[in-house]
């Protein structure tokens, strides 16, 4: 999955998946754990369960735990915890601008910590209306960012990447 490759895992990062689904990027991402933790959340009980049978093997080592649930909703631990927190095909960013979200994650983010939306547009006219919305929201919501597309087999992938401004106190 070029998601998880263009996420750049170390092997001790701490790592947060919003909308997991069956566990198909969780899986790549705790291969390439070794100290590190990732933890993956979905609103779907099924999804949840898909991936933690998916993932038996990271779920006994306690490199990855998989809980049912929203984000806004989620027990996600310490604020100023997470290297990455990732984003697969996540509707929630591009269709509402997601303030809460948004700002819950900056939260949630070590100050070089860095969000990473990645999405595989159902065609190539949706590519810059996406890309277009995703850059908006995130800087709306005080985030540096940047956007990328590039080809995935036969599809595009948009990779919008968000890291909170830090302002002096």
């Amino acid at each position: 999955m070029a998601a998880v490759d263009l996420l750049d895992v170390q092997p001790d990062d701490l790592i947060l998946e919003i909308g997991c689904g069956r566990g198909v990027a969780a899986e790549l991402i705790c291969r390439r754990l070794r100290s590190g933790r990732l933890l993956a959340l979905d609103r779907s009980a099924k999804a949840i369960v898909a991936a933690t049978v998916r993932n038996a093997e990271a779920v006994a080592a306690g490199t990855a735990t998989f809980a049912v649930g929203a984000l806004e909703d989620a027990d996600v631990a310490t604020p100023g915890r997470y290297d990455k927190i990732l984003a697969v095909n996540v509707n929630l960013f591009w269709v509402r601008p997601a303030h809460r979200e948004l700002r819950l994650i900056a939260g949630l983010l070590r100050p070089d910590g860095r969000l990473w939306l990645c999405y595989d547009p159902p065609g190539a006219h949706q590519l810059a209306r996406m890309e277009a919305a995703l850059t908006d929201r995130l800087k709306r919501a005080g985030y540096h960012c940047t956007a990328s597309t590039g080809a995935t087999g036969r599809s595009t992938l948009l990779t919008v990447t968000g890291t909170p401004v830090v302002t002096g106190t």
